[in-house]
This record gives C-alpha cells, sequence and structure tokens, in this order.
C-alpha cells in the first residue's frame, strides 16, 4: 500500500514538472551524424582495430569506450 502512495507521489510530481516545462524524459538516440560519430580519432582507432579482428571486450579496453559503443562502430562500418 505504502508503495502504491510513494507512485502516485511520484506521478503527481513529473505530471506538475512536465506542465511547467522542466521534466522532459530521457531524450531516445544519439542526434549525432553517423559520418560525424565515425570520424572521431577514438572511432577511427576501434575501426582500425575491428577491421584487424579484435573482440568487441578486447577494443573496449583499449579505448576506453563501453562496448555498445564498439558494437555501434562495428554495425555503422560493416552494415552500411
Amino acid at each position: 500500500m505504502e508503495g502504491n502512495q510513494i507512485r502516485e507521489r511520484q506521478l503527481e510530481g513529473i505530471a506538475i514538472s512536465k506542465a511547467r516545462g522542466v521534466y522532459k524524459g530521457r531524450s531516445i538516440r544519439t542526434k549525432e551524424n553517423p559520418i560525424e560519430f565515425l570520424t572521431k580519432t577514438k572511432n577511427k582507432k576501434a575501426i582500425e582495430l575491428l577491421e584487424k579482428g579484435y573482440k568487441n571486450v578486447e577494443i573496449a579496453k583499449i579505448t576506453g569506450f563501453h562496448q555498445n559503443t564498439v558494437i555501434k562502430n562495428r554495425k555503422a562500418v560493416f552494415n552500411t
């Protein structure tokens, strides 16, 4: 029951914030152009390593990227 009250108060707060224009929620995806994304120097390094056959985990450790960013690089290069 208390959990329901907390959720109700949370939803009220969100509704008030949305009415004031403060709360917009999480933005979906990046608005960055794929070409701009791939031409960054760190991404170029990741692409070179991908072409050499390194695994996603290895590239993430070398470049300091998250594995999802490495996967994004792989999809952008090899699926186009």
